[in-house]
């Protein structure tokens, strides 16, 4: 990503940075910060938008219509202190909110249904099992709250899905799926897990290289899951769970082969596209493919000695926090590359689509010093993360675009949050075709809504 810088001002509107100020209320969270919490939210079917405050004693609730005007808001009692953290929110018809909260083990749930209308509040108590699995994952989609488990002893998963104040329990077996490895030795799901866990893929937001190079990913649509798998280098599997029908169902995508035969493969999937990237220090293979049909859309091949004719950006190399570095030409870029874990990460800006492709990976460190009172030296590891990249403007059929990529609202938020440690309790909600970032200011004891958009 770019990291640029914009400095406007517009009437007595202040952008900058990208952000603009557009709403905050006077909240004092009370002692102990360890109870401190907060949740922002919007309701995707009538666009309204909640925080959900929190301290040892109370709860604010602020309600927020789709443009960012006040409307009401609710304090009153926290649950029982049992109920250590609020862990998702579901939305009804009555456009009233229902909070989750959890005891660490996720086996006690409490749902809190805020009338605001009546200013009462309906509670109901819920029980997770949780027998012999792993919770893997807790979400907020489609005005759902849900719970993703491992079971421990089958090739399974849990799906908890709240809504209303309501569980429902379903179970995704795999066990009917083959899966192979590179050798084309058979595995399954448990294993796969157990070295390749799966990412969250967020569908409205940008994410991140290092999340993308992930070979087990799953994404969360209005009517369905995706789960897909990269654990060989050969081809993309994926499996569809249907809402509706609540069945399985796998497809298979071939990656590119690579004329060398081995390398490192994975896939992204973006708005009924799955894109696929195969690389070895020789070579580069990328291209897209309809999800419904598996048809080619584009396809790229790049050698080593070859340009990179559908880069926006120089091919870099970034070590931790530190300057990147640009990588003088492919050949050098391919040897960087194969090191690392191979992924691309695709992301819808206003004009374009916004392609990171690259390896990440960490790398252990060590460092060493001497303790002259007790005469030895001390050593200790650490890792750093090591990204190699470039960017990629495309259209919507996936041809390249000359622009320059510009600053993405990620870059805006990143440089904030930096600059402003002082900030507590910040989070980050895509709402419409913006970002609300919001955070708890206790020295004027507020809480204060930026919103952030892509490009200038």
């Amino acid at each position: 990503m770019k990291q640029l810088v914009v400095l406007l001002f517009f009437g007595n509107v202040s952008l900058f940075f990208g952000q603009i100020r557009v709403a905050s209320h006077p909240l004092e969270l009370k002692k102990s910060k360890d109870y401190h919490q907060i949740i922002c939210a919007s309701d995707r079917k009538n666009d309204n938008v909640f925080v959900f405050a929190t301290d040892k004693e109370k709860t604010t609730i602020l309600k927020y219509n789709p443009f960012l005007f006040f409307k009401d808001s609710m304090t009153v009692p926290r649950p029982d202190l049992g109920y250590k953290s609020m862990v998702g929110y579901s939305f009804e018809t009555d456009e009233n909110p229902t909070v989750y909260w959890a005891d660490p083990s996720y086996k006690k749930i409490v749902a809190l249904h805020y009338d605001f209308a009546s200013k009462k509040i309906i509670t109901s108590f819920l029980s997770v099992a949780l027998l012999r699995e792993t919770v893997l994952y807790t979400f907020n989609e489609n005005n759902s709250f849900y719970l993703l488990t491992k079971k421990n002893t089958e090739n399974a998963l849990g799906l908890y899905v709240f809504k209303a104040g309501i569980k429902t329990q379903y179970l995704l077996d795999f066990s009917s799926f083959e899966f192979v490895n590179t050798k084309k030795e058979a595995v399954n799901l448990s294993m796969i897990l157990a070295f390749l866990p799966l990412e969250k893929i967020e569908t409205r937001t940008y994410n991140p290289l290092f999340k993308a190079t992930s070979k087990s990913k799953f994404y969360v649509r209005e009517n369905d899951i995706l789960f897909t798998f990269d654990h060989n280098w050969f081809e993309t599997q994926l499996v569809q769970l249907d809402f509706k029908t609540l069945q399985l169902k796998e497809q298979i995508f071939t990656q590119f082969p690579l004329k060398r035969g081995n390398g490192h493969a994975n896939s992204y999937y973006h708005e009924n596209k799955i894109y696929q990237l195969a690389a070895n220090n020789e070579e580069l293979h990328f291209g897209i493919k309809d999800f419904e049909t598996n048809e080619f859309i584009k396809e790229f091949h790049v050698a080593k000695n070859d340009s990179i004719t559908f880069k926006n950006s120089p091919l870099t190399i970034q070590i931790a926090n530190q300057r990147p570095k640009a990588i003088k030409n492919t050949a050098k870029f391919l040897n960087q590359l194969s090191t690392t874990d191979l992924g691309v990460s695709v992301y819808k800006t206003p004009e374009n689509l916004f392609l990171t492709i690259g390896g990440s990976q960490e790398v252990e460190r060590y460092s060493s010093r001497f303790l002259p009172d007790e005469e030895q030296f001390f050593s200790n590891s650490y890792s750093v993360s090591w990204n190699v990249y470039f960017e990629s403007l495309l259209d919507k059929r996936g041809n390249p675009m000359a622009s320059k990529p510009a600053p993405l609202a990620v870059d805006f938020l990143q440089r904030f949050s930096y600059e402003h440690p002082e900030f507590v309790l910040q989070n980050t909600l895509r709402h419409k075709n913006y970002y609300l970032h919001t955070y708890y200011d206790s020295k004027l004891k507020q809480f204060v809504v930026l919103k952030f958009y892509d490009g200038f």
